[in-house]
């Protein structure tokens, strides 16, 4: 003979078996000791390098081969405003790429 379900209503939450298909967790044995996160020391980033020519002239070469068809597609879209703004648009990004190096 089964158990009738509707004979154990109404159910907590803290019940077992409020939530169908889902087992309650068993609780820890008593013997075992509670896991504390391990304390590292605070990682320090490297000093940063100063940044060689040949790198200089890559980050110069990219911005410029970016700056070219922007340049374009602005002054054609927006016109001389577009280009002044494209301009320093481009202008902070290198700035921005060679701060503090």
């Amino acid at each position: 003979m089964t158990q009738d379900p509707e004979a154990s209503w109404p159910l907590t939450q803290t019940d077992p078996g409020y939530f169908p298909g889902v087992n309650p967790m068993p609780a820890p044995p008593s013997n075992v000791m509670p896991y504390a996160q391990p304390q590292y020391p605070p990682v320090k980033p490297p000093a940063s390098k100063p940044m060689s020519q040949g790198v200089r002239i890559a980050y110069l070469a990219i911005i410029l081969g970016a700056a070219i068809p922007l340049t374009a597609i602005a002054a054609e879209t927006i016109g001389l405003i577009g280009l002044a703004i494209c301009w320093v648009g481009i202008a902070f990004v290198a700035a921005v790429a060679f701060r503090n190096r």
